[in-house]
């Protein structure tokens, strides 16, 4: 048994300052990088191959960033340092280095990467030789998704898909993203078709990274065609894990880091939002502010005494939000068994929206194995096997609607003159301002008020599964029937609390309320598909497939029920806190929807 501890990252923010001073030696050093530049070399060239020119090679100054691609021609021109070396590359092709020396003019042929082109790539319902597919496709390996240290794998292939635009849906942990491929589709809401072994419509984000072996970008009409209509906007093939013969081997994967927001808004003080409103005054023709009135006399003597005043956005900031992964992967097997499992936890704290900021956490389990029943010469005659995935996550979340339900919009735009705290330390509302005499007009209010009491009490539970059995049957070498049954579950229940608060004359509310809602979806399917690998006929090759295919969707089943009860009332179900805050006698609901059938 082999132990393979793979890495522990540790990411930290590191900032510094540089200052820099002029003296005799840095101009010195400057007028010899000049005179550097002035004795570059010119040189030019033509890249080629087998068949004639090569267009768009990339030819760089080896250590540099400077260089250039290849015209329609296959000429190129770039000015480098005597005693360079060039690197010419291009996708399919070993990459060349060339030493400069005295020579201007160079002829470059490459070669094909033999390796790389026999590479194999998931296409609809099977695979291909890089080489022979002549549609638009990325494969990115499963290793490359797992090093970028992400939540979910479509935030490592951000930087790995060229063709493929993804976003954020927003900035909280756990929301997911937007994916769009060649510009936007006219059919459902163009988002591409996901099939996660061979089990289309799930969900790439339940995923773990570090459980993914490969994925395949279908993105043209041609490499997606096979899956109809809803692959109008492209295909996302992901293959999961898969056995391997060997000895048994355990890896773990796991990073530990802490975010925090990249640049803070530089938003007005105290003083500066008293001098920027006494300015627009001044500018309508209007006498300036009394200040001392409008604030009443206690805060207006903590703004002389040099109190600057509240910052919302910071106040809001969660400082070194954690964020973590730790994913454990069993795979062993010989010629006749193979297998590989897996278990991960995720971790991602939202940097916003103190004291209730975001979180997100996800639990993942996979075992995936095949066995072969009956062993023909060189080929499997009679072969079985599972894909079985399943992940639970949670998430919470801070307001992020339209101006009036988004706590980050709120706090960018609080005034800076309300206390965030009382004498008492509790959080400053509209009694603390009547009995300070404020007399400022306008709806201005605390906003962590409103983000702890209205919306910031919450919570989210999502429940995924998917299971595939197989079964193979090869009578004869390059003939393969290969039947499939698929079940896919979702389920995912939220809750939210909200508190008696009165932030202002108009951000006020007087009672205790609760909503709860689940919903349930399933899908099953059922997949038949002969493929015949004819013998070679003079170096061609010929694949045939056939197959159907039926699925089934439950419509869904949704239910929603909603109470509450004034301030002041007895509280047997609320108790006044998250954790207690459940319905738990229907009698006493004031409100209640369902909708759905099991199997519609």
């Amino acid at each position: 048994m082999n132990l393979n501890f793979r890495r522990t990252a540790l990411l930290v923010g590191i900032c510094s300052a540089v200052s820099l001073t002029y003296t005799p030696q840095l101009f010195a050093a400057s007028v010899d990088a000049i005179d550097a530049v002035q004795q570059a070399k010119k040189i030019t060239g033509t890249v080629t191959d087998a068949m004639g020119p090569v267009i768009g090679a990339n030819v760089l100054e080896k250590g540099t960033t400077n260089g250039v691609i290849t015209d329609i021609d296959g000429n190129f021109t770039l000015n480098v340092q005597p005693g360079a070396t060039i690197v010419v590359s291009f996708i399919g092709y070993q990459p060349q280095e060339i030493v400069v020396g005295n020579q201007t003019n160079f002829k470059i042929q490459l070669k094909e990467d033999a390796e790389l082109l026999d590479e194999v790539v998931v296409v609809g319902y099977g695979v291909q030789k890089k080489k022979l597919v002549t549609g638009a496709t990325v494969q990115v390996k499963g290793e490359d998704i797992a090093k970028l240290n992400t939540t979910s794998a479509l935030g490592a292939l951000q930087s790995q898909t060229p063709g493929v635009n993804i976003t954020s849906n927003n900035g909280q942990p756990g929301e997911g993203f937007k994916v769009n491929i060649r510009g936007l589709g006219t059919i459902g809401d163009s988002a591409p078709l996901y099939v996660i072994d061979g089990v289309a419509g799930g969900d790439i984000n339940t995923l773990n990274p570090a459980d993914i072996e490969s994925v395949d970008v279908l993105k043209d009409a041609a490499s997606a065609a096979i899956y109809g209509s809803r692959a109008a906007n492209g295909v996302i093939l992901v293959t999961t894990k898969q056995g391997r013969m060997g000895k048994l081997e355990i890896s773990y994967d796991g990073y530990v880091g802490w975010q925090n927001v990249y640049k803070m808004p530089d938003l007005l003080n105290a003083r500066e939002y008293m001098a920027m409103q006494d300015e627009i005054l001044f500018n309508e023709g209007q006498s300036m502010n009394n200040w001392e009135s409008l604030l009443g006399s206690r805060v207006y003597g903590m703004v002389q005494d040099g109190w600057k005043g509240t910052d919302w956005f910071d106040a809001i900031r969660e400082k070194d939000a954690l964020t973590q992964n730790h994913a454990i992967n069993l795979t062993g097997g010989n010629e006749m068994s193979k297998f590989s499992m897996g278990f991960s936890y995720t971790n991602q704290d939202g940097i916003l929206g103190k004291p209730f900021a975001s979180s997100y956490d996800r639990y993942t389990a996979r075992i995936n194995s095949d066995h072969v029943l009956l062993k023909g010469k060189d080929f499997d005659i009679i072969k079985i096997g599972e894909n079985l995935n399943f992940s639970y996550s949670t998430k919470n979340g801070v307001g992020q609607g339209n101006q009036y339900w988004n706590d980050v919009y709120l706090a960018l735009s609080a005034c800076p003159l309300l206390p965030m705290y009382d004498a008492e330390g509790n959080l400053y509302d509209q009694a603390d301002k009547t009995a300070d005499g404020w007399n400022l007009q306008g709806s201005i209010g605390n906003p962590v008020i409103d983000l702890v009491a209205n919306r910031g009490q919450n919570l989210n539970r999502n429940y995924n599964l998917n299971a595939t059995a197989y079964l193979e049957i090869q009578p004869i070498k390059g003939l393969k029937y290969r039947g499939q049954f698929s079940y896919r579950m979702s389920s995912s229940s939220y809750r939210s609390f909200t508190t008696p608060y009165n932030a202002s004359t108009t951000a006020a509310n007087s009672s205790y309320s609760v909503t709860q809602n689940a919903s349930l979806g399933h899908n099953i399917s059922l997949e038949n598909v002969i493929s015949y690998v004819l013998p070679k006929l003079g170096g061609h090759s010929i694949d045939a497939l056939i197959g159907q295919s039926f699925e089934k969707t439950a419509v869904g089943e949704t239910i929603e029920v909603k109470n509450s009860v004034n301030e002041g009332s007895q509280l047997p179900t609320l108790n006044g806190q998250f954790d207690h805050a459940w319905i738990t006698n229907t009698a006493n609901v004031n409100s209640s929807s369902f909708k759905g059938e099991p199997w519609g």
